[in-house]
């Protein structure tokens, strides 16, 4: 297939047929096209920002070798690839997470129960310092956060017993969780120091 006018003029329809029959020209238009949409979807799906490259070309070699089996949704091969990103992602955080699993740590014989009792100290110190938290808020947001985050009531009900607006209430959450989410990454700073 000629690209010479430019990947972006030719359609995804016609590279993926192109690439269906071993055009390594059509492969990389394909891939110059859609690389930054498959990368910025890797970057969020990653575990670890190191595996992000890896992802990333792990899912445009699956792309050549299934080169045939490359679907399009409407006109367009993105969300094929992206499907295809998710799952090496999975898979490449599933590895990493066993091979952290089978390292040896310095309380490796524990028993189950000294697990168990670290993370619900862990959990209890995380409840406290969260309630802490929400009840520095002020007024209406401690009590939407209290009403949504620790209740469970949905937005549109604590907006209501608050008489504010579903989207005001929406909006106060986002800007809560954002502060306690700062405020969380401060409090582990200095508990490093």
């Amino acid at each position: 297939m000629n690209t010479q006018r430019g990947p972006g003029t030719v359609p995804d329809t016609a590279l993926v047929a192109a690439v269906a029959k071993g055009d390594g020209e059509a492969y990389t238009a394909l891939l110059d096209r859609h690389s930054r949409a498959v990368f910025r979807y890797a970057w969020g799906l990653a575990d670890e920002r190191s595996d992000v490259d890896d992802i990333v070309q792990e899912t445009f070699l699956v792309a050549w070798r299934r080169r045939k089996d490359i679907g399009l949704v409407g006109a367009s091969a993105l969300p094929w690839l992206l499907t295809t990103t998710r799952y090496v992602a999975m898979n490449t955080n599933r590895q990493r997470r066993s091979n952290r699993a089978d390292q040896v740590d310095e309380h490796s014989g524990a028993s189950e129960a000294w697990y168990r009792q670290v993370a619900h100290d862990e959990a209890v110190h995380q409840l406290r310092w969260v309630r802490a938290e929400i009840a520095a808020l002020e007024s209406p947001d401690r009590e939407l956060c209290e009403l949504c985050l620790l209740q469970g009531r949905s937005y549109d009900e604590a907006a209501a017993m608050l008489g504010l607006t579903p989207t005001n209430a929406r909006k106060r959450i986002q800007r809560s969780r954002a502060k306690l989410k700062s405020s969380r990454a401060l409090h582990e700073m200095e508990q490093t120091l």
